[in-house]
């Protein structure tokens, strides 16, 4: 089971440590669970409080999938990333317009001489309320 860390910026940049320092096959086997379910993979890497769970299980499943490949892309890249803070008491912000954003960019090119695969990837993932 991996480490927990709490979702605040120094529990994910702790994450992020940790997931960079892995091989590239490592790294590449996290951003396939990453992209596959996003929700359970926050789950199982960050303590989150019952309010706090309540609130990423209510995401749309649409968005699940999107979300979890553009984290993903951006895990590959080994650029950083961060999210904001899911509020302790949702209550207070369900009357709110609650949203996530994710933006991201990038591209991927190979040499074909030489086998070599540069990828450029810039993003952010945010969550509103």
């Amino acid at each position: 089971m991996a480490k927990k860390y709490p979702l605040t910026p120094e529990g994910v940049k702790a994450k992020q440590d940790e997931l960079y320092k892995l091989g590239d096959r490592e790294l590449q086997v996290q951003a396939v669970a990453i992209s596959k379910d996003s929700t359970a993979w926050l789950t199982e890497n960050f303590e989150l409080s019952s309010e706090q769970l309540d609130y990423v299980k209510q995401l749309p499943e649409g968005f699940n999938l999107p979300l979890g490949w553009q984290i993903a892309t951006v895990v590959i890249g080994r650029q950083p990333f961060e999210f904001a803070p899911i509020p302790e008491n949702t209550e207070k912000a369900a009357n709110s317009r609650k949203k996530t954003e994710v933006t991201v960019g990038g591209s991927t090119t190979i040499n074909p001489a030489t086998g070599q695969t540069t990828y450029t990837v810039s993003g952010g993932i945010k969550w509103s309320w």
